[in-house]
């Protein structure tokens, strides 16, 4: 038996940065047991890839995880309702505006006014009703977005830090090197170094 346990709150942050949707709160709660084979299969092949210790195997794991997680997400994550009220309504399309928005201009500067204007909003109302429906402000969503695609090019271990940095939208290494031990509890480099062992 392979048993696999989920956190809901990671779910919803790589439904919201991978696959660019909300989940409803209730997602994946009112499910009954049921049978799939390619997320069976899938979870044989994460079994298998925890069992060997070796470097491949450690991307292997990270691979099928992602294709674990997609599936699932894709057949049975309930999708928040566009007509849900907060305050004020922020939609999955909004929500998408934000996120392209985010993509297209990682490397530069980004102002909550810009991303409120993506979505016709005033930014006043913008971070208000953001902030209600993904529980962070705009900026810090922008930031986080921004650490996780660094995380994703430090897998290149030729590239140099200082580059990921500008890439990533950072003033220099030392802005970075701040930024992601804030969020991490760790430096760049010290992260690097995990990766290698």
């Amino acid at each position: 038996m392979i048993v696999v346990t989920l956190d809901p709150s990671k779910i919803a942050r790589f439904a919201q940065s991978q696959l660019g949707i909300l989940l409803d709160p209730q997602q994946l709660c009112d499910l009954p047991q049921f049978t799939d084979a390619d997320l069976c299969a899938a979870g044989v092949i994460l079994r298998d890839a925890l069992e060997d210790d070796d470097i491949s195997s450690a991307v292997m794991f990270e691979a099928m995880s992602r294709v674990f997680l997609v599936k699932l997400l894709q057949r049975y994550g309930k999708r928040r309702p566009e007509e849900v009220e907060l305050s004020a309504r922020f939609t999955s399309q909004h929500y998408q505006a934000v996120l392209s928005h985010v993509q297209s201009r990682l490397d530069q500067t980004i102002s909550v006014e810009e991303l409120a204007k993506e979505t016709g909003m005033s930014p006043s109302h913008f971070a208000r009703v953001f902030k209600e429906t993904l529980g962070t402000t705009p900026m810090q969503f922008v930031m986080a977005y921004r650490i996780e695609q660094s995380i994703k090019m430090m897998e290149d271990a030729t590239r140099p830090l200082g580059d990921i940095a500008l890439a990533c939208g950072f003033s220099d290494q030392a802005h970075f090197t701040r930024s992601f031990k804030q969020l991490t509890g760790r430096t760049p480099r010290a992260h690097r170094a995990t990766q290698k062992t």
